[in-house]
C-alpha cells in the first residue's frame, strides 16, 4: 500500500476490517461519535472527523460500516470535498468476484413449458435463497422444493451473492434446488459496493418506494421532509431496509424480461423487507394475487426497540400496515404475531394466516450416525450467539455440578456451532474457570449441524427470559425437535417454546434463574450417559405438524385461494 488507512467506523465492521487489512497498515479509525476521540480500539486511535479533515490528503480512506451509515459518511465527505474513499464492502466484493455464483438472467424455462390445467406458475421474491444459508432460506428452498407436489411450479428470483461481510453461504444446498425450478438471480449492487447511486437512479428508487407507501399527506410529508436534507435523501435509500435498490432491479427485471402474465401468483419473504414493497408494486401495478410471508415481525421485533419520534420509524409502521392491507394474504409464522396484526394494523382476519418453521422429514432419511454413545457429554448450541444469547446459566448449572463432584469435567463439552458475535464463550467460560469444556465449531453446513444435532445428549435452545419472546419461536427449533434430542431451553414459562416441549415430552424450558432445575435436567442425562444407556430417540407424533412438505401444503391452499380470487 502506498499510503497508511483511515478506517472511518470505529464498530464491529471497523474491527473486521483492522483485521482484514492488518494492524501495520492503519495509522487510525475515524468516528462521527465525538466521544470516542483521543480513545484507543484495538491499540489503534480515534480521531473525530474534525481532525480527519485536516490530516486526510496523507492517507486512504476507507469506510468501514454497514451500507446505511457509509451511504450518509459519503454524503457528509463529498460535501466536505472529499471524493477520494473507498468502502470495505466494495473492496471485499472485489476480492470474492471469483468464487461469486455467476448470475443467471435467463427467461422462465418453466413458462416455456406445456403445463396442464391443475398445475400453476408462483414467482418467488426470495433474498435469501441457496447458497446462502440461515433459518430464512431453509423457510424458502423447502417452499421451493415441495410446492409442485400440490400443482405450483416455483420460479424463484434471488441474488448472486452473499452479501460481504455475510459469512453464512452454504454450496451444499444448492443440491437442494429441484431441477425444474429456475433461479433467477439478480445482483444486490448497493449492498456490494455501498456507493451513492446517481441522482437518477435515487429518484427512482424514492418513486418506486412512495408506491409502496399509504397514499396519504402525512406519509407524503415525511418523505419530502426525509428528502430535503443530503443525509436524508442517503438514508432513504436504505429503507425499510439496505435491499431497496436489489428489489427495484428485481421488479425492472420483471417487467422487462418475464412475462408476469404467465404467473397466477407472486410469494414474497422478508427479510430483507424490501421484497414486500416489489410485492406490492406489482400487486398494484398488474392486480396479481400476492401472498406476503412475515418471517419475523418489524416494528413488533423485541430485539429492534422503535421511537416513533423519529420519521424512520414512523413511516416502517406506516408501511407495514399499508403493506397488510395490500396484499391477498399475509403469512405469520406464529398465531400471536397474527393476532398482534389483525389488532394494531386492523387487516381483516381472513387475510392473515399462520403457517411456523419447521422441519424437512428428507433431511433425516440418509446420512446421519448410527445412534452410539460419544466418549463425551455433549451439550450442543446451534445458531449465532450474541450478548442476547447468553451460556452463563448453563455455565453456572454444570460448575456448581463441577463443585459437587456430581461430574467430571474431562466428560464434558458444549458445542457452540456457528458463530458469536461480540461475545467470546471461551472468555466467558473462564470466569468460570470452564474454558475446557468449550468446543467452537465455527459455521457448519446443514447436513453437518443437524449431525452435530445427533450427536449430542442436550441440545441447548436459548430464547430468553422476557415476556417480550413468549411467543418467539427460533428456526433451529424444529430441527432440534425432529433430532429426538432432549431440549433444554431458556425460555419464559407459557410461551410458545415452553408449550411445545410439554406437550411432546422433547424438553425442558427454565428462566435463567431456575438454576437448581436446569442442573438437575443435566445430571439425569450426564448420569444416563455414565451408565451407557441406549440414548432413546424422542419422537411425538405431535411434533409431524412442522414437517415441512404438510407446511408447503397450507402454503398451496392460501396460493389456491388467493389466485382464484383474483382471476374473477
Amino acid at each position: 500500500m502506498e499510503k497508511k488507512l483511515i478506517l472511518f467506523g470505529a464498530g464491529q465492521i471497523g474491527k473486521k476490517a483492522l483485521n482484514y487489512f492488518g494492524r501495520e497498515n492503519v495509522s487510525y479509525f475515524a468516528d462521527n461519535n465525538e466521544s470516542m476521540a483521543g480513545k484507543y480500539l484495538n491499540g489503534v486511535r480515534v480521531i473525530s472527523f474534525a481532525r480527519l479533515l485536516e490530516i486526510h490528503a496523507e492517507y486512504e480512506i476507507i469506510l468501514s460500516m454497514d451500507v446505511g451509515a457509509s451511504l450518509v459518511v459519503s454524503a457528509q465527505l463529498e460535501d466536505a470535498g472529499i471524493s477520494d474513499y473507498q468502502t470495505f464492502f466494495e473492496i471485499l466484493n472485489r476480492a470474492s468476484q471469483d468464487r461469486a455464483i455467476q448470475t443467471q438472467r435467463q427467461i422462465s424455462e418453466v413458462g416455456q413449458k406445456h403445463l396442464s390445467k391443475e398445475e400453476k406458475q408462483v414467482l418467488i421474491i426470495a433474498y435469501q435463497f441457496p447458497p446462502l444459508s440461515g433459518s430464512g432460506v431453509f423457510r424458502s428452498i423447502k417452499f421451493a422444493k415441495y410446492l409442485p407436489t400440490y400443482g405450483w411450479w416455483p420460479t424463484v428470483i434471488s441474488t448472486d451473492r452473499p452479501r460481504p461481510g455475510w459469512n453464512y453461504s452454504d454450496e451444499s444446498m444448492v443440491k437442494e434446488i429441484p431441477d425444474h425450478v429456475t433461479v433467477i438471480r439478480i445482483s444486490d449492487v448497493l449492498n456490494t459496493s455501498c456507493r451513492p447511486p446517481t441522482e437518477r437512479r435515487r429518484l427512482e428508487l424514492v418513486s418506486f418506494l412512495r408506491e409502496a407507501m399509504p397514499e396519504n399527506e402525512e406519509t407524503h410529508s415525511l418523505i419530502s421532509e426525509w428528502e430535503s436534507t443530503k443525509t436524508g435523501q442517503a438514508e432513504l435509500l436504505t429503507f425499510p431496509c439496505a435491499c431497496l435498490a436489489w428489489a427495484y432491479d428485481v421488479v425492472r427485471y420483471i417487467e422487462e424480461v418475464l412475462d408476469i402474465s404467465q404467473f397466477q401468483a407472486v410469494y414474497t419473504t422478508s427479510d430483507p423487507y424490501s421484497a414486500h414493497v416489489a410485492g406490492a408494486y406489482l400487486k398494484k401495478k398488474y392486480g396479481i394475487a400476492w401472498v406476503a410471508d412475515y418471517r419475523d415481525p418489524w416494528t413488533a421485533d423485541p430485539t429492534k426497540k422503535k421511537d416513533y419520534a423519529r420519521p424512520r420509524d414512523q413511516l416502517l409502521l406506516y408501511l407495514e400496515g399499508n403493506l397488510l392491507h395490500l396484499a391477498d394474504k399475509s403469512i405469520a409464522i406464529e398465531e400471536h404475531m397474527a393476532v398482534d396484526y389483525i389488532e394494531r394494523f386492523h387487516a381483516p382476519e381472513e387475510k392473515i394466516s399462520v403457517i411456523t418453521n419447521g422441519y424437512d422429514e428428507e433431511d433425516y432419511e440418509d446420512n446421519l450416525a448410527e445412534e452410539k454413545q460419544k466418549d463425551k457429554f455433549t451439550i450442543n448450541y446451534s445458531g449465532i450467539l450474541h450478548v442476547g444469547r447468553s451460556i452463563d446459566t448453563v455455565l453456572i448449572a454444570i460448575q456448581k455440578l463441577w463443585n459437587e463432584h456430581k461430574l467430571n469435567l474431562s466428560h464434558i463439552q458444549l458445542r457452540i456451532v456457528g458463530e458469536a458475535r461480540q461475545y467470546d464463550p471461551c472468555q466467558v467460560a473462564m470466569e468460570y474457570g470452564l474454558e475446557s469444556i468449550i468446543k467452537q465449531t465455527g459455521y457448519l453446513s446443514h447436513r453437518e449441524a443437524l449431525q452435530s444435532n445427533y450427536d449430542s445428549n442436550i441440545l441447548l435452545l436459548l430464547v430468553g427470559d422476557s415476556e417480550e419472546v413468549k411467543f418467539a419461536y427460533t428456526g433451529k427449533f424444529f430441527d432440534y425437535l425432529r433430532s429426538g434430542r432432549p431440549i433444554l431451553a431458556i425460555a419464559p414459562a407459557g410461551g410458545v417454546v415452553d408449550e411445545v416441549l410439554q406437550e411432546t415430552g422433547h424438553g425442558k424450558a427454565f428462566l435463567s434463574t431456575q438454576i437448581s432445575e436446569i442442573k438437575e435436567m443435566i445430571l439425569d442425562e450426564y448420569l444416563k450417559w455414565r451408565q451407557g444407556e441406549d440414548r432413546e430417540q424422542l419422537h411425538s407424533p405431535l411434533i409431524e405438524r412442522f414437517e415441512r412438505k404438510r407446511l408447503t401444503g397450507q402454503l398451496a391452499e392460501i396460493l389456491d385461494s388467493v389466485s382464484r380470487k383474483s382471476a374473477k
